[in-house]
């Protein structure tokens, strides 16, 4: 990319976003047009960064973006697992149709799309084209295979899954300039939300397992917290980003996982390395509880889940230059610090009541 190059950031006030556009605009001379309905986590003012706040469904606004960018990067989506099975029209379309006329304007003009897809699509397990078992999550080999039908947790996955498709198509047919990035449970500072303070629902894991911290109640792990994930920090994640927005040639027409196999604990090994490290930050922290649920209680029918995600990173590797090295047990210190420091004074023992947190 040239020095003088404008990249237009779709849901830059996110939790990614927030993290993204600071580390675009400290490494390079571009301007960012950053998109989201709130800016409230992105507190970086710069003269090359641009907010503007609307729905990327706003009449207009996709095309205007893209005409004026040289590179789009799409962060956007209902990316939260208690929503996929409660509102999954709406899921649905914050991660397949509402994004359709980005690509299609994107591949139209010759403007570079760099899509943030999710691990996700790989679904129930890893299987390669025979449905053997696989020990790692590969883009090129390993099968997607989601649930039924009935089971709408995976309409998430699905949508994602057939956008890529989409793009891919467009990549194939039509010259599309394009990158796919499949994110594996990124962890970080100012991840989600807490109930009742600055927003409404279930959060995701981590920020489930905070919220019943500060408010000194049972963190709950859904079908006793088996499942495994493999967990990278932020900070790292966003390395890779930076290093496929500055590679256009390299990354063009490449699906890449972005995430950190070393960090492959279950849930419950989260839950627990979390307290131990609330507890060493908060003298009069309250005892921790695990308590096991059933996924139905938590989320109600139709949920389903993955057992295990472990990303195969030789691609990353070999196309960024990048490694990721953080372990878990370095990153977790600082993201409970800034749950502390921002959540601590409205939910303390004598807080608000606390609504029924869920981990997955």
């Amino acid at each position: 990319m040239t020095h003088s190059a404008r990249v237009g950031v779709l849901g830059a006030g996110g939790f990614l976003g927030s993290h993204i556009v600071p580390a675009l605009l400290d490494r390079n001379d571009w301007e960012i047009e950053a998109v989201d309905v709130t800016f409230a986590k992105l507190d970086r003012f710069d003269r090359r960064l641009r907010r503007i706040t609307a729905p990327i469904g706003r009449a207009g606004l996709i095309d205007e973006l893209v005409d004026r960018c040289d590179v789009v990067i799409s962060l956007t989506a209902l990316c939260n697992p208690s929503l996929y099975n409660t509102q999954p029209l709406e899921v649905i379309d914050a991660s397949y149709t509402d994004l359709v006329p980005l690509v299609e304007r994107c591949s139209a003009l010759g403007k570079r799309l760099i899509h943030f897809s999710t691990c996700e699509v790989y679904g129930r397990t890893a299987l390669d084209s025979s449905a053997r078992p696989m020990g790692e999550m590969n883009e090129e080999t390993t099968s997607l295979v989601l649930g039924p039908i009935h089971r709408e947790r995976w309409t998430y996955a699905c949508a994602k899954q057939l956008l890529e498709r989409v793009i891919w198509a467009h990549g194939q047919h039509r010259a599309l300039d394009f990158t796919i990035v499949r994110p594996f449970n990124v962890i970080g500072p100012r991840m989600d939300f807490l109930p009742g303070v600055d927003g409404d629902g279930v959060p995701r894991v981590l920020a489930s397992f905070m919220s019943a911290l500060l408010r000194g109640n049972d963190l709950l792990l859904v079908e006793g917290g088996h499942q495994r994930r493999s967990f990278i920090a932020v900070e790292e994640f966003t390395e890779a980003v930076v290093r496929i927005v500055e590679e256009p040639h390299s990354c063009r027409g490449e699906i890449i996982n972005v995430g950190n196999p070393a960090n492959h604990v279950t849930i419950r090994g989260l839950a627990e390395a979390l307290s131990r490290v609330y507890g060493s930050q908060v003298a009069d922290a309250a005892p921790v509880r695990l308590r096991d649920v059933s996924a139905e209680e938590v989320y109600g029918p139709g949920y389903d889940d993955s057992e295990e995600r472990v990303p195969d990173i030789g691609k990353a590797r070999r196309l960024l230059g990048w490694q990721p090295r953080v372990t878990l047990e370095q990153m977790l210190p600082s993201i409970v610090t800034d749950y502390i420091a921002r959540y601590l004074p409205f939910v303390g023992s004598r807080g608000i009541t606390a609504t029924a947190e869920a981990v997955g």
